[in-house]
């Protein structure tokens, strides 16, 4: 395969790669390189939307941009496949890139954010002021980090190039973390593969635009290997409590591995554990009776053999939707117990591999995947940001909350009737009545199609018993069972759990947080408990789109900041004020109540006990890139 100074030499093979490419990113692409707003002008009028299939741009204009684009390149890229000229972000020009890209209006607050991903080949990109520590300032210093999924090594990665001593502890024998644990058939992601990925380490191996398990669990292995993590990473250990000494101002751990039981002291303490890693099994009257098979779709067995077997799932989310399927090719017969629908969206990527031309782009064409990246953070996620908060006084509120979510509902709809024909109960069955985003929403993964095979029963419901061989259902129907799959979710709302962990003067984290209400600064820091960082902590999960690594970037970002803060005004204690906590999640708590989670409809996963959302964040990214890029001094108490 050609890199990009050797592919100049063949035009007719680069031309014929990069027609493969979506021709809206090589428009911006081009207008970037060239600083010229030509073919901006140009295509707008056939841009509708972010994504390749939002576009129809006439052949004649394509083939003229890859025309211009090749000319450019031709004039502007050396032996070493680099660039010969300075680009110089021009705020204007990146705005009307941004606006043109996604087939609407980007607010200016995205300016800076947009300059920063344009700027992720430097090695310190999104790194607290570009912050490495002094050899004196890291003597007897130490950072523990607790796991070693995503989070987990995207704050080793930092904390290594910032020359901060740390130590990982994982309960597991391999990096990874959920991407690890689940190996269920079908498993995969649901967000778009090129923002599911580090900003500062993209890959351009993915063969499909969602990739499977394997996959995404490779690209983890690979961030390991090429960042030389793995001495640093103590595996089959799991942090059963830990507790600040305040006389030495440090944390100290107790753990525990299959043949000891150890202590680590440590300065400062990194919580990478996720929130969703610890499955759920459902309390059912009689479950423990079960004479087949029970398994969770986070623990799966591989050893079980499915084929021709009388098979129930529990649980219609995102696990199911991906399993079930597959289940279904070798079930004798497979029955979904759904206690509510999900609503479920049509997205023709989805199942698509990525094209050779395409994958060669985005790997040698300067900034192509920086602007594709672009486009898919604002379709899946700040783009439609605006749509999420209700509107009381709308015709067809609660099942809808606005005109916009109004559309949305009927389109998936329309789809869904376009699937399942004429199937009146079935429809019936799985259109829900709460609005579109009120629960998280699921990509068809041909599961319309699944509930119209013979060998398939949706039953609208919970079990209400288990017996030796079945399960009763809620209408008093009988269901001969071999095997039982829980894709019934996690514990998602005991955050840490079952960690113990002890701040100043004892104070215990889950009575603080009365076991299901969790709330932390920035979702990263808990007064009174100093020096304890939380990554993917309390609301900073994300129901609207984006991705955990952009969140993660943004708070090893935060907390490098803090370390260093640390450092500079030679402290060994950094405690978040509690005022400056509570007004935090004041204000969060309100912005909720304005939007869909909080719908009087809605019952899920992200809210606790009391009906608090708990788990999803309510702001955009650009919202919370800004609240993460630096820490105030101010909101912290000093010792």
């Amino acid at each position: 395969m050609y890199n990009l100074f050797d592919a100049l030499k063949n035009p007719k093979w680069l031309d014929r790669n990069l027609a493969e490419a979506d021709i809206v990113t090589l428009t911006l692409t081009l207008s970037y390189l060239s600083q010229d707003n030509y073919f901006l002008k140009k295509i707008k009028p056939y841009v509708k939307g972010p994504f390749d299939y939002s576009a129809k741009v006439p052949e004649e204009l394509a083939g003229e941009i890859r025309k211009k684009l090749i000319l450019f390149l031709n004039k502007n890229i050396n032996n070493n496949s680099m660039l010969v000229r300075n680009i110089n972000n021009d705020n204007q020009l990146i705005k009307q890139i941004m606006n043109t890209g996604v087939g609407g209006v980007v607010p200016d607050e995205y300016i800076p954010m947009m300059c920063e991903e344009l700027l992720t080949d430097k090695k310190f990109s999104r790194n607290y002021d570009d912050f490495v520590a002094k050899k004196s300032d890291v003597k007897n210093f130490k950072v523990i980090i607790i796991g070693a999924g995503l989070c987990g090594l995207l704050a080793a990665i930092k904390l290594s190039q910032a020359n901060i001593p740390f130590t990982v502890i994982e309960k597991n024998d391999s990096v990874g973390g959920t991407w690890y644990e689940n190996s269920y058939p079908g498993c995969g992601v649901d967000t778009p593969n090129h923002v599911y990925s580090y900003s500062f380490e993209p890959s351009f191996h993915w063969d499909e635009f969602y990739s499977k398990r394997d996959s995404i669990y490779q690209y983890l292995l690979n961030c390991e290997k090429k960042y030389n993590l793995k001495t640093n990473i103590k595996f089959n250990t799991s942090v059963e409590s830990m507790k600040f000494n305040e006389k030495q101002s440090k944390w100290v751990l107790c753990t525990r591995s299959k043949n000891e039981e150890k202590t680590y002291v440590a300065n400062i303490v990194i919580s990478a554990v996720g929130q969703l890693n610890r499955g759920l099994i459902p309390n059912i009257k009689g479950i423990d009776n079960f004479s087949g098979h029970i398994i969770h779709t986070a623990s799966w067995d591989h050893a079980y053999d499915y084929n021709n077997k009388n098979l129930a799932v529990i649980g219609t989310g995102a696990s199911a939707m991906q399993a079930a399927p597959e289940l279904a090719k070798c079930a004798k017969k497979l029955t979904i117990f759904q206690r509510t629908p999900h609503w479920v969206l049509a997205n023709p990527n989805y199942h698509r591999k990525l094209s050779k031309g395409k994958k060669w782009t985005l790997e040698n064409l300067p900034f192509y995947s920086r602007w594709y990246r672009f486009q898919l953070f604002w379709g899946f996620s700040d783009g439609i940001h605006a749509s999420l908060y209700e509107e009381k006084d709308w015709e067809n509120f609660p099942n809808t909350i606005n005109p916009t979510n109004d559309r949305f509902r009927k389109n998936i709809v329309k789809y869904v009737e376009s699937v399942i024909g004429d199937d009146k109960e079935l429809i019936e069955k799985v259109i829900p009545d709460y609005p579109p985003y009120g629960k998280r929403m699921l990509v068809d993964n041909h599961w319309y199609e699944m509930l119209k095979k013979d060998n398939v029963e949706l039953v609208a419901g919970e079990i209400k018993e288990v017996f030796l061989d079945g399960a009763l259902d809620s209408l008093g129907n009988k269901h001969n069972l071999d095997a039982i799959i829980c894709a019934t979710g996690f514990n998602a709302n005991k955050f840490l759990w079952p960690m113990k962990v002890e701040g100043s003067e004892s104070l215990r984290l889950n009575e603080v947080w009365e076991e299901d209400n969790p709330k932390a600064y920035l979702g990263i820091t808990v007064p009174d408990f100093p020096n304890f960082y939380i990554m993917y902590g309390p609301n900073t999960n994300l129901a609207h789109g984006g991705s955990i690594y952009f969140h993660g970037e943004c708070q090893i970002r935060y907390i490098l900041g803090c370390i260093k803060m640390m450092f500079e005004n030679n402290v060994s204690v950094l405690n978040c004020k509690s005022e400056v906590c509570e007004e935090y999640n004041k204000k969060l708590d309100e912005e909720h109540d304005k939007m869909v989670w909080s719908n009087e409809l809605v019952d899920s996963w992200y809210r606790n006990s009391s009906g608090r959302v708990v788990n999803v964040s309510p702001w955009r990214l650009v919202d919370y890139w800004n609240m993460t890029s630096k820490p105030n001094i101010k909101d912290f108490k000093l010792g």
